[in-house]
């Protein structure tokens, strides 16, 4: 990372008190904020985003991937249990109201909540536009137009049949026989893995819901959702190291990993004095409770949308993310969406009490949080292909040796007993084996260090003769 940005990193991360959510990890602590802000967007409406004064939006929310015993176990208690406990709440009181009004009463009445006079008119245009007599086509398309924005009032008993916010499962078999009762069509899941086998049974669904392919119920209704993948016993490096192609979803999103693999949160010199936020897991809950009641809210059909002229911003975050693309095939796509919903999630933290003076939240300092979380994605999946290439190469060199034992070969012959091993990688090891003392070349031919030579005769039996 530039000076300038380890210096809005810096401050950004003592503004939210990151070392101290992490407990003294100031990682960890960044990982904790980064999945506070993600989750408080995760959790809104369907379309929920940034907007600019001209109209441009940016929808909010993107998938996650957390690797370590560490982060997971600082996550699971900070923002996880919190989601669920919610959820659960929800699903107690529904059912405490279900028993209340008798099953008579639920099946005869559908208990509105508060209907406001907008989504009132909404459903007379439906019931006027269902007649076949009562408007003109042009009226008929206005209307259908109008019908198609925004979904239909609330009802108790709509939100007692499709409840589910946040919803896990242990298998994705069970995560999916859920997903008929979501709310809106958009889930906010949980799934962990706990054993390498675990990545094949996620590998056709979690995609499927993160864009939008998966669709439930009688009338084939749409999900589309985000993940929030937990790995405590980092299986991350095992899959990229064997490149499982049953793991390679996990690409498709951003990682939040533990270790040090870098880059570090080391004071930046020049960095400005800093105005702490204060409180920030407690603005964290307050923030949370509100986005739930914006999820719920029977009287708006709206999503939330944050006023952010987020263009030029985004349009540096990409900038920066085709940057690090060869180092990380299908990072742009994977990581695309992560500037904005850190920008929506952290402004709902700040909002949601009052500010402290001098307090500032630039986009700049966000970029730089962003930029810090991807670099160490990229120095994560660096450092496992690294020691992925160091055992393959150990492991051919041993072969190389094992097969030398039988006597000098030249390189083409001894390509030729491997299995598409290319003749320049064959060359190069056989150079660094060379190097190291094991092998010695003489006349063309490849031979262990510690056996004797062997000089071919020019005789006309071609006898060969130690030396």
């Amino acid at each position: 990372m530039s000076p300038e940005d380890s210096r809005h990193l810096n401050n950004l991360l003592k503004n939210f008190e990151a070392e101290r959510l992490g407990e003294g990890d100031a990682v960890v602590g960044a990982n904790v904020l980064a999945a506070m802000g993600v989750s408080l967007a995760n959790i809104q409406r369907p379309g929920s985003g940034l907007t600019t004064w001209l109209g441009d939006t940016m929808a909010a929310g993107t998938s996650l991937y957390i690797s370590g015993a560490h982060s997971c176990s600082h996550i699971s208690g900070k923002v996880l249990n919190g989601l669920a406990s919610r959820q659960n709440n929800m699903i107690a009181r529904l059912l405490k109201w279900r028993r209340n009004i008798g099953e008579g009463t639920f099946n005869a009445v559908s208990n509105q909540l508060h209907p406001d006079q907008a989504t009132l008119w909404n459903e007379e245009i439906i019931e006027q536009v269902l007649k076949p007599v009562s408007m003109c086509a042009k009226q008929a398309n206005e209307s259908w137009s109008v019908l198609v924005q925004v979904p239909p009032r609330i009802e108790l008993r709509d939100l007692y049949e499709s409840p589910l916010v946040f919803l896990t499962g242990v298998t994705a078999e069970k995560v999916a026989g859920q997903l008929t009762r979501c709310h809106l069509g958009r889930p906010y899941i949980h799934v962990g893995l706990d054993g390498v086998s675990d990545f094949a049974q996620f590998q056709h669904h979690v995609p499927a819901i993160m864009d939008g392919r998966m669709a439930v119920g009688a009338l084939a209704d749409r999900i589309c959702g985000e993940v929030m993948v937990m790995d405590p016993n980092a299986l991350l490096g095992e899959a990229v190291r064997d490149d499982l192609p049953s793991a390679r979803w996990i690409s498709r999103m951003p990682w939040l990993v533990d270790g040090n693999a870098g880059p570090g949160l080391d004071d930046a010199e020049g960095a400005v004095p800093t105005v702490a936020l204060g409180g920030v897991q407690k603005r964290y809950e307050f923030a949370m409770g509100l986005a739930w009641g914006q999820r719920l809210n029977d009287r708006e059909n709206l999503p939330v949308m944050v006023k952010n002229e987020f263009n030029e911003a985004q349009c540096r975050w990409i900038a920066f993310l085709k940057k690090i693309e060869p180092d990380f095939p299908g990072i742009t796509g994977a990581a695309r969406s992560l500037y904005a919903t850190l920008q929506f999630g952290l402004e709902q933290m700040v909002l949601v009490k009052s500010i402290p003076e001098g307090f500032k939240l630039p986009s700049d300092q966000i970029l730089a949080l962003g930029k810090y979380l991807v670099h160490r994605m990229v120095n994560a999946r660096s450092a496992a292909l690294t020691l992925a290439d160091k055992a393959r190469r150990l492991k051919i060199e041993s072969s190389i040796l094992s097969k030398l034992g039988d006597g000098p070969l030249s390189l083409r012959d001894l390509v030729r007993k491997f299995d598409r091993l290319p003749s320049g990688r064959c060359h190069s090891l056989l150079l660094d084996l060379e190097a190291s003392g094991r092998l010695v070349q003489n006349r063309g031919k490849w031979q262990l260090a510690n056996r004797p030579a062997q000089l071919t005769v020019p005789d006309n039996e071609g006898l060969l003769l130690e030396a």
